[in-house]
């Protein structure tokens, strides 16, 4: 039988509440570093590592500042859901954006 304490831990609605908004940050911010790497005409692998680069910060800025160090109080998986899980889905709004960008600006090179 599972520890009570362990079974009340976390509040559902809670954490969905903050997954959510951990959410609307990376895509927003996924959204920004795409127009950033489209207009400065970034291509191949150095857009790919202008995107990682940028996604440590990102998820470096919301373990420290917004959990301050502890996610775990905050999600139930603690580093996966502030860093890991995330990943994939900002990867392609980029994607999208990023080239988006690029062929607006660079429509007559």
């Amino acid at each position: 039988m599972a520890d009570t304490s362990e079974l009340y831990k976390y509040f559902e609605p809670t954490v969905q509440l903050n997954t959510l908004a951990l959410s609307n940050i990376h895509t927003l911010t996924s959204w920004g570093v795409g127009t950033a790497a489209g207009i400065l005409g970034l291509t191949g692998w150095n857009g790919f590592i202008f995107f990682l680069a940028n996604w440590a910060v990102i998820s470096a800025l919301i373990l420290f500042v917004k959990c301050q160090g502890k996610p775990s109080v905050y999600f139930k998986s603690s580093f996966m859901d502030v860093a890991g899980t995330p990943l994939f889905n900002t990867l392609l709004s980029y994607v999208l954006v990023w080239t988006l960008m690029h062929a607006l600006v660079y429509i007559y090179d």
